[in-house]
């Protein structure tokens, strides 16, 4: 099979034309894998999926060999890349953006679009495009998939929630991932609260804020 002709992935009548990645307009296909020397070692039949010119320059940059860890590399670049729309979810609820008194252009502009970059750029993350088949086979599903919900945003995992709220809080990096590692991943919105709480200290006292917490929630 050469490089050009793996067969497209079956795309339902309504997303046609439809980025598989992250549901944006799609005029373009990309081969999965995408370098024909990781063909033999994809865990499905080789296949070309509709992907949008953003999405696609991820899918050609990454190595990877299924179709499930393109989609959380993409996801990944996703969210780091806008990371400060995604926060604005984060800081503020719709409702107080509107009754915000920011003054001035720049602020007004802000507060008339922020929620919409907000959101626009959460259905881009959050998208899961439609079930994989090819030739009305469907794929095996992805056993290893380690995704991580909260807030309403999906992450690829844990740990990558933990490195954005910790861009966006400008969270010590120690603490946020200890926390969250005592305490499980169950208590992640605890944990940001605590981390939001102690920006600065050091490692002496770190180490004693986690001891304490750890206890309390014991």
């Amino acid at each position: 099979m050469s490089a050009d002709n793996y067969p497209a992935i079956d795309i339902p009548f309504d997303v046609r034309y439809t980025c598989l990645f992250c549901g944006e307009p799609s005029h373009l296909n990309v081969n999965i894998p995408f370098l024909i020397d990781d063909m033999h070692k994809a865990p499905h039949a080789p296949l070309s999926v509709p992907a949008c010119d953003e999405c696609l320059s991820v899918v050609k940059k990454a190595r990877c060999q299924s179709i499930y860890q393109y989609r959380n590399v993409v996801k990944a670049a996703l969210t780091r890349k806008y990371q400060k729309a995604l926060s604005i979810g984060s800081n503020w609820t719709e409702q107080e953006l509107q009754d915000s008194e920011f003054e001035g252009a720049a602020f007004e502009g802000f507060k008339r679009s922020a929620w919409m970059m907000y959101t626009m750029v959460q259905a881009r993350v959050n998208y899961i495009g439609w079930p994989l088949c090819l030739d009305g086979i469907p794929l095996d599903p992805d056993d290893d998939a380690g995704g991580f919900s909260f807030d309403g945003t999906e992450f690829v995992s844990v740990e990558h929630a933990i490195e954005h709220y910790i861009k966006t809080f400008h969270l010590d990096t120690v603490l946020l991932p200890e926390l969250v590692k005592q305490l499980g991943k169950d208590k992640f919105g605890y944990s940001v609260r605590i981390s939001r709480l102690y920006l600065t200290m050091t490692a002496a006292e770190r180490t004693q804020i986690i001891a304490d917490i750890v206890e309390s929630q014991s």
